[in-house]
């Protein structure tokens, strides 16, 4: 099944996108237009999918994640929403 869907101008929150479906949603949600903040733990395998994404011409942040802690959480929404911000204004 196939799916042609246009996400151009929108930014997507991944987490988990370190590794295996997380990764997956992120390069999914790229390939559609879409510019994706990668959040996770592993900070330098986001570095790496962040680099794959980017050759790709899609714009990729990367943002360290540990969603069993409160100001982890508050600070990786906040750097998205503050990329969000920079890319909806271009």
């Amino acid at each position: 099944m196939s799916y042609n869907i246009d996400l151009s101008g929108r930014v997507a929150f991944v987490t988990g996108a370190s590794s295996g479906l997380g990764a997956q949603f992120a390069r999914t949600l790229s390939q559609a237009g879409a510019a994706v903040v990668l959040a996770a733990r592993r900070v330098e395998r986001l570095k790496t999918l962040r680099a794959e994404i980017e050759a790709a011409g899609v714009d990729a942040h990367v943002v360290a994640l540990d969603v069993t802690d409160h100001d982890s959480i508050k600070s990786a929404v906040a750097h998205a929403e503050t990329r969000s911000e920079e890319h909806t204004s271009e």
